[in-house]
């Protein structure tokens, strides 16, 4: 699990100073129940997609989650369907020493229905659940840090532990509240709030290279042995706030990766190791009687390993970073709410791009370490679920939406939803990225159509007594030209079983699910 030894530290040092605390100071020396706040969630989600790899015949594949069944025994052709069932329960705690400091921990049990079910090696499923499951999934600490508010000064206030991270429209950094699991990081936060601006400065450690291989458990590895070796991003990020209901948010970001250098990871890995990525971006959001608008655009810069020769025949070693990253992406929409008219409808238009590079899948003097450089926007830590179609077929990398969004407001706690969604590519040659930033479609080199297709999505929302919500969703995506252009490379025939990571036939997706939430 993610910083799991970061996170113990950022606890054990929680602890240590609640507990000196108490025993020095007489003003905690009584533990008052009326300062402890209890809540939690608990949530049931059904969730299907027919055709996942397009009507194309599934084949074994080490892309799994792509579009290979990845079972040889359950490789039999068709439309690779899929459904689970999956919940999520976090039990929260939070207790007030003083008005200025406060301790919040939050539990989380997500699991797919079955996980623990009966394996090969165990006969029982009684018996199977400790073994497959093995601590490995299931229980974990989602949150769990000290706040501190008015640090030597009014308006200053200190986080720090495992902690949610969100900024903006969540498109660098949210809490993927769709995930059963969501985004949590390790993090120390400084913020800085008056009424005209709040200033935010954090650090957060994404992967601790500590926690496996040589050091077999020590903190600290033995001598001879190359020191830590981490992913971390540093952020500042400022909202102003000139006028009611309008902020103007600059914010920078630097992904610093330590990680030693895999080959071609750069393509295929979001956050690939060995880079240090700087991440300059702006947002402006504001509201005027019924409309609403938001512009936001971000510049990427610095450079990352390919892990291949370079052009001077020298290996890519670590920390060598041969590709010169230049991405970009941006992204405007604009609405407006008819606030006088029955169930106020709103209708709104937005689009989405963020930049790919044709080098990615050349060879020779046209790839990328040859050309010296990597130009593939990375998406970061988003929840890109209700930005770019809630199917979840688009990540903010290498891609061009148009949007049109509806809805209405049945009444105050209900609401009915429709997208509609142009996808395509920004450079044909690059890759499809999936909302989770994987490959979901290899394009050919050669490549020119860049329309993958339409996505139609139709919501409904409703929440009963304040405390339970309901939801049903459908999505279907109509392919487009991208489709047809690949199907012609496939030496097995446009409708034949794939031969790499890609789809080669233009069947339609269909996607929907059913969930429902208990807060308490």
């Amino acid at each position: 699990m993610r910083g799991n030894k970061l996170a113990g530290w950022f606890a054990l040092g929680a602890f240590a100073m609640v507990g000196g605390m108490v025993a020095t100071d007489p003003a905690f020396a009584k533990v008052d129940v009326d300062k402890f706040t209890i809540g939690g969630e608990a949530r049931i989600r059904y969730e299907y997609r027919v055709g996942a790899t397009f009507g194309t015949p599934a084949t074994t594949s080490t892309a799994l989650g792509q579009n290979g069944c990845g079972v040889a025994a359950q490789c039999t052709g068709g439309q690779a369907n899929e459904s689970a069932a999956s919940s999520r329960v976090r039990v929260n705690v939070g207790y007030d020493l003083t008005p200025d400091v406060s301790f919040f921990a939050q539990l989380q049990d997500a699991r797919v229905w079955g996980s623990e079910g009966s394996t090969p090696s165990t006969t029982s499923g009684i018996a199977a659940v400790s073994s497959s499951n093995n601590n490995g999934t299931g229980v974990d600490l989602h949150q769990g840090y000290i706040l501190v508010k008015n640090v030597l000064t009014p308006g200053l206030s200190t986080k720090i532990g495992r902690q949610e991270i969100i900024f903006g429209d969540h498109r660098l950094f949210g809490n993927f509240g769709w995930s059963q699991i969501g985004n949590s990081f390790d993090a120390a936060r400084l913020t800085y709030s008056i009424p005209i601006v709040d200033v935010d400065l954090f650090w957060a450690r994404i992967a601790d290279t500590e926690v496996t291989g040589a050091n077999n458990g020590v903190i600290f590895n033995g001598a001879g042995v190359k020191g830590t070796s981490d992913q971390d991003i540093y952020g500042l990020y400022v909202t102003l706030k000139p006028a009611p209901s309008w902020t103007i948010e600059p914010y920078y970001y630097l992904l610093k990766d330590s990680r030693p250098v895999v080959a071609g990871a750069f393509v295929t890995t979001p956050q690939a190791p060995d880079q240090a990525r700087n991440v300059l971006g702006g947002r402006i959001n504001g509201k005027a009687g019924g409309l609403d608008t938001t512009l936001e655009a971000v510049w990427q810069f610095g450079g990352i390993s390919s892990g291949a020769a370079n052009g001077a025949g020298v290996g890519g070693a670590t920390g060598l970073h041969d590709l010169h990253i230049n991405a970009h992406a941006e992204a405007f929409k604009i609405g407006y709410t008819f606030e006088p008219v029955p169930m106020k409808p709103r209708i709104g238009f937005e689009v989405d791009y963020a930049s790919g590079d044709n080098c990615t899948n050349q060879v020779g003097a046209a790839a990328c370490s040859s050309k010296g450089h990597y130009n593939t926007f990375d998406n970061l830590y988003p929840t890109n679920h209700f930005h770019y179609g809630y199917m979840d077929l688009m990540a903010w990398k290498n891609m061009v939406n148009y949007q049109v969004n509806f809805d209405i407001k049945p009444d105050t706690v209900s609401k009915i939803q429709v997208n509609y969604i142009l996808h395509r590519l920004a450079r044909a040659s690059d890759n499809w990225y999936r909302a989770g930033q994987v490959v979901y479609a290899t394009s050919n080199a050669t490549n020119t159509a860049s329309s993958l297709g339409q996505e139609l999505d139709i919501h409904y929302f409703r929440t009963f007594k304040e405390k339970f919500k309901f939801e049903i969703g459908y999505g279907h995506f109509f392919t487009g030209e991208y489709f047809e252009k690949i199907a012609k490379n496939n030496p097995n025939g446009a409708k034949g079983p794939i031969s790499t990571a890609t789809f080669n036939n233009d069947a339609d997706q269909n996607w929907g699910y059913v969930m429902a939430s208990v807060l308490f």
